[in-house]
């Protein structure tokens, strides 16, 4: 046994004996192994076969993307972002991992890497998955013209479109490519910043119910291209406690408005995504509720590890409520839920990873478990 993999297991069990019965959040080693973080997590008797990660939305799962976007205002390729990620600010809006990192790491793959960092000259693209989110966008296109060109998600799924292109010429067939697809898992994230106050308050001028009709009928076009595509493992988020990010809630109570337009928003989400799964055959569609994931750590933090819920762990600008470059850091980072102003520190990502992996009460009909094995 090697000298790091004698630390893992060290690092393994004294996390064990600390958790206790409480549901504290300890996150793993930046290298940890598949087997290593399934044993940590209890579930050392899974096994997983996923043949590919794909990743869809915006500044919670993006990777990169936006590194190559003409957009420095909306980057967050600069230092302390990446500090927890090899001291490597790579686009991640965090200082660590991001929920769609871990489970590539729960299932055994590489980081899914931003679509944009492929060269357009290469003629294959990897089969194991691609990362298209992009930050600061969502599904209806309200920055389109402000922000020009933004990966919103119409764009993102209409770049897949053209990876499957590229991708059916690496299988031997279409039946192995339909069954590579069928068995991929599609992680999306992108609803919140189409809720979030700074969007320029076009559920004021449609009203909540319009405006919630037209972010569902954009969805409803996207999710079906995927479907029509080959996808049938979705993962699709619901919107977090907007108003308790700290660029509303200002390092004070949560902004009720925030949530209470997410409140309205998400059971409209859950009877789509019912309705959705009865009108496609085969489509295995799983709604995660993140506003519970949220809404629990905002409501008991010390069971989850954490002592600050309402203030970022680093210094922000007032521009754009990311750190400041170089900004100082809060003493231990693991215990906020936020990173920046927005954006969730890596603890929090774990944690959001770990409860739809195998809670049932964050996620339905079925958990990340019992999709990826069905």
């Amino acid at each position: 046994m090697n000298a790091m993999n004698c630390i893992l297991n060290l690092f393994l069990f004294l996390q064990i004996v600390s958790l206790g019965s409480a549901d504290v959040v300890a996150v793993p080693p930046f290298n940890i192994s598949k087997e290593s973080i399934l044993k940590y997590l209890s579930l050392d008797n899974i096994t997983f076969d996923l043949p590919a990660l794909y990743v869809f939305g915006d500044n919670f799962v993006d990777a990169g993307n936006n590194n190559y976007l003409h957009i420095p205002e909306i980057q967050s390729n600069y230092s302390p972002y990446g500090i927890d990620f090899g001291e490597k600010p790579t686009g991640r809006y965090t200082n660590g991992r991001t929920v769609a990192d871990f489970i590539a790491q729960f299932v055994g793959l590489p980081f899914p890497p931003p679509v944009l960092s492929l060269s357009k000259q290469d003629k294959r693209v990897p089969q194991t998955g691609l990362n298209y989110a992009s930050g600061y966008t969502g599904i209806y296109e309200i920055y389109e013209n402000q922000y020009d060109p933004m990966l919103a998600l119409r764009a993102q799924v209409e770049m897949f479109n053209k990876t499957t292109k590229k991708l059916q010429r690496q299988f031997g067939s279409k039946q192995s490519f339909s069954n590579y697809m069928s068995e991929s898992l599609f992680f999306i994230n992108a609803i919140s910043f189409d809720l979030d106050e700074a969007w320029g308050g076009l559920d004021y001028v449609y009203g909540d119910y319009y405006y919630s009709q037209l972010i569902l009928k954009d969805f409803s076009t996207h999710l079906q291209t995927l479907y029509r595509l080959g996808a049938r493992k979705i993962v699709v988020n619901n919107a977090l406690p907007i108003g308790c990010q700290p660029h509303l809630n200002k390092g004070g109570d949560c902004y009720i408005g925030g949530n209470e337009r997410a409140l309205f928003f998400n059971p409209m989400l859950s009877n789509f995504t019912k309705d959705l799964r009865s009108k496609l055959p085969g489509l295995q569609l799983v709604l995660v509720d993140l506003y519970k994931i949220f809404d629990d750590v905002f409501k008991s933090p010390a069971s989850y590890g954490f002592t600050n819920v309402k203030s970022p762990c680093c210094s922000t600008s007032d521009l754009n409520d990311q750190c400041i470059p170089n900004a100082e850091l809060c003493n231990d980072r693991s215990s906020y839920v936020f990173f920046d102003a927005i954006n969730p520190t890596e603890s929090m990502h774990f944690l959001w990873a770990r409860r739809l992996l195998k809670d049932s009460s964050v996620s339905y009909p079925i958990n990340l478990i019992q999709l990826i094995q069905s």
